[in-house]
């Protein structure tokens, strides 16, 4: 049985709740783990996203749409906007069977962990970032967080690109694990920084900080 909550999950790692709205997944998800098992899968969607291409997009169309007999029932009425919650439902579903198709090759085993800590605040943070065949996946823990932030993580490549991953909310919580993705490789990652709404920068990882 599914869990309604798991209908916000795709937007919860899009970046598409708000404030309330995203405070209100975390506690839940604090609670169950069906939903962090599911969020675990819809984790890589940001850096698939980046890798889609025309002809993904053209493959689509050519899907035929499932009978209603096959679709899953509505979730129950909720407070959030529900063309956000309707898009990012339909960029999960429309967009799975193209991308995740590209995750059926064996993953990397080639792995490494970054670690920093921010010296005036004390928030310690440790990245694990493992090759994938559509870029990189990132595993982010973080302590001694304070409370009431909106943070992101942004990946910085050698050659001066950059991604935003997705956004959380600290609440009243010192730690935080976020999964996140990114199209660009592992090899041509420069550096990830953790930075607030208002673009003041927590904490920043880099190789030399190991």
């Amino acid at each position: 049985m599914t869990c309604p909550e798991t209908f916000a999950l795709g937007a919860y790692v899009l970046g598409a709740l708000d404030t309330a709205e995203r405070l209100e997944t975390e506690v839940h998800l604090r609670d169950c783990t069906r939903c962090r098992d599911e969020l675990l899968q819809f984790a890589p969607l940001p850096g698939l996203l980046h890798t889609l291409t025309i002809d993904d997009l053209a493959a689509l169309e050519t899907e035929p749409d499932p009978s209603p007999a096959l679709r899953p029932p509505p979730p129950a009425p909720r407070r959030r906007t529900g063309w956000i919650l309707a898009a990012a439902a339909a960029i999960v579903l429309a967009l799975g069977a193209a991308l995740l198709a590209r995750q059926l090759l064996p993953d990397a085993e080639s792995a490494v962990t970054w670690t920093a800590t921010n010296g005036v605040d004390g928030i310690d943070t440790t990245a694990v970032m493992t090759d994938q065949p559509w870029g990189t996946d990132i595993q982010l823990h973080m302590k001694d967080l304070q409370p009431g932030q909106n943070c992101k993580l942004l990946v910085h490549s050698r050659t001066g690109a950059s991604e935003v991953t997705g956004w959380w909310a600290t609440a009243g919580y010192d730690q935080a694990d976020v999964p996140a993705s990114t199209s660009i490789p592992l090899a041509d990652i420069d550096h990830l920084e953790v930075v607030t709404a208002d673009n003041t920068v927590l904490i920043t990882l880099t190789n030399s900080t190991r």
